[in-house]
């Protein structure tokens, strides 16, 4: 039977999550102590909001001083790509690499562990950031930044949960295996986090956007499963990636 513990969800696993996931400091007493209660799945989504609202803000900053909405979505993009440290680009250029350059599943886990970017990693890497660079460049136009960076940030997050819920790991080492599967309750949080915030921002269109990102999930499992036997932390960051892709260009339309 299973027992809700309040404390797996804690301000502290929180921070595990940020440390996690992006490059943005945490107090050094989120890794004091025991570790294995906590969950940290939940928080990818508000990890998300986190990175979006200082962004948008800056965003608004220099659409004040009259800069040009080019340059504001290519900001955007540059401080979301640092505050990770580019940790969902390099997966899905990984992923990439690996699924459509390797002919079996350890020659394909091969690729994707080597740090040297192939080619259709960059072609993966120049697409995504062009078309988020377009789309978000559109939406400050139509004065939708803000639900464009908050929404795109915080869903493409909530699906990263879902999708390592949905799919075994790969390995039985690295990222993905280490940081574990999350269980039911911090899977359907994850999720309810996007799902309000989708919801409130994007109103009848949130229905477009979740049928997309639902298929995506489908998709992503079924060729990682096909490919490499499960999932690993570079296709989760590529399932982000392509998310925030598709979100961003829903809500530009």
């Amino acid at each position: 039977m299973f027992i809700f513990d309040p404390n797996r969800f804690s301000i502290k696993s929180f921070f595990k999550a940020v440390a996690l996931i992006t490059r943005i400091p945490v107090p050094d007493k989120t890794f004091e102590g025991n570790q294995s209660n906590l969950s940290i799945d939940w928080a990818y989504p508000l990890i998300g909001l986190l990175l979006a609202l200082p962004v948008y803000f800056f965003g608004l900053l220099l659409l004040s001083f009259s800069f040009d909405s080019g340059l504001v979505a290519g900001a955007t993009i540059i401080l979301l790509i640092m505050s990770t440290g580019a940790m969902h680009e390099d997966g899905l250029s990984d992923t990439v690499d690996g699924f459509w350059g390797g002919w079996n599943k350890e020659n394909r886990l091969e690729i994707m562990k080597d740090s040297h970017v192939g080619t259709y990693g960059i072609i993966a890497l120049i697409f995504s950031i062009l078309i988020r660079w377009y789309c978000i460049k559109l939406c400050i136009d139509q004065n939708l930044f803000f639900v464009a960076i908050i929404t795109s940030c915080t869903l493409s997050r909530s699906f990263m949960t879902f999708y390592m819920w949905a799919t075994p790991c790969a390995k039985e080492i690295g990222l993905s295996a280490n940081t574990g599967r999350p269980d039911d309750i911090s899977t359907g949080l994850a999720l309810l986090i996007g799902l309000i915030t989708t919801i409130l921002f994007l109103g009848i269109k949130s229905l477009i956007v979740l049928t997309l990102c639902f298929f995506i999930l489908w998709s992503a499992k079924t060729i990682s499963t096909m490919k490499i036997n499960g999932q690993t932390g570079d296709t989760i960051g590529a399932v982000q990636q392509i998310c925030e892709v598709c979100i961003l260009c829903v809500i530009s339309l």
